[in-house]
């Protein structure tokens, strides 16, 4: 119960994660005219070039491919800097660690919170890209919430596992950055799911990050997003808090030796 206790503890803790995290983005902007807005600039660049070349290539109608692809690539960002951080998440407040004691997730919800505004700014392009390209949000829209708060909820035990097997084993950190990467283009993100062989489309079941972008793309591209989608999800992130809370109980005293 100990690991449980810990989350409990986290999350009543509130004012040092909330503060923390927006503290970093603060930190992290400090001396720049638009802070975060480069990110967004830089996304809004990217996906126009991307999305057009690569709407050419696969002859596919600018109109459906581009917010398709806008969405994908903006969740697999963030997907992305949650997975790269949480490697490091110990690591890099190893100074606060041993000197303070706070609960271990606070840590790792400070990153998740970081990364979640940096998201919001690219929520712009991808709301630009769905309303001027695309035909815009219908009431399916509304299923988009509780898919963002399940996956949300599902990255917390997923970033608490990774940073402890990150600070425990050191060369974790690239191996898991390279299967991100093969990742990438096994997942649709450039590519529709419309154009895998038949025969080869049962190996999307297998792939946890298809299941996540299809419970978000879905709704803003204007349909409801497949329920064994969110059963997929469901059974994954209780598996996670059942993993991360046995990490906790069995590993938490060992954290600060191990960093």
């Amino acid at each position: 119960m100990t690991g449980f206790i810990e989350y409990i503890e986290s999350f009543a803790k509130k004012d040092a994660w909330l503060y923390l995290g927006i503290h970093d983005v603060k930190l992290r902007y400090r001396r720049s005219v638009i802070g975060p807005w480069w990110v967004t600039i830089s996304t809004l660049v990217l996906v126009i070039a991307l999305g057009f070349l690569w709407s050419k290539l696969f002859n596919t109608e600018i109109s459906s491919y581009m917010p398709f692809f806008t969405i994908g690539y903006i969740f697999w960002i963030f997907f992305l800097n949650q997975t790269t951080d949480s490697l490091i998440g110990f690591i890099q407040f190893s100074e606060i660690i041993k000197q303070i004691k706070l609960p271990y997730p606070v840590f790792l919800i400070r990153i998740l919170l970081r990364n979640i505004v940096a998201l919001f700014h690219n929520f712009v392009v991808m709301f630009l890209v769905i309303f001027i390209v695309g035909e815009g949000l219908n009431l399916n829209f509304f299923w988009f919430f509780p898919a963002f708060i399940l996956i949300l909820i599902t990255l917390i035990p997923y970033s608490i596992i990774l940073a402890f097997l990150a600070t425990r084993f050191r060369d974790l950190n690239p191996a898991i950055m390279s299967i991100m990467q093969i990742l990438f283009f096994f997942t649709p993100i450039i590519w529709q799911p419309n154009i895998l062989p038949d025969r080869y489309f049962f190996a999307l079941d297998f792939n946890p990050i298809f299941h996540a972008l299809e419970l978000v793309r879905n709704p803003l591209l204007g349909n409801v997003p497949p329920i064994h989608s969110y059963y997929i999800v469901m059974i994954l992130s209780l598996i996670l808090w059942l993993v991360s809370i046995l990490m906790l109980a069995r590993y938490k005293n060992k954290l600060a030796f191990w960093i």
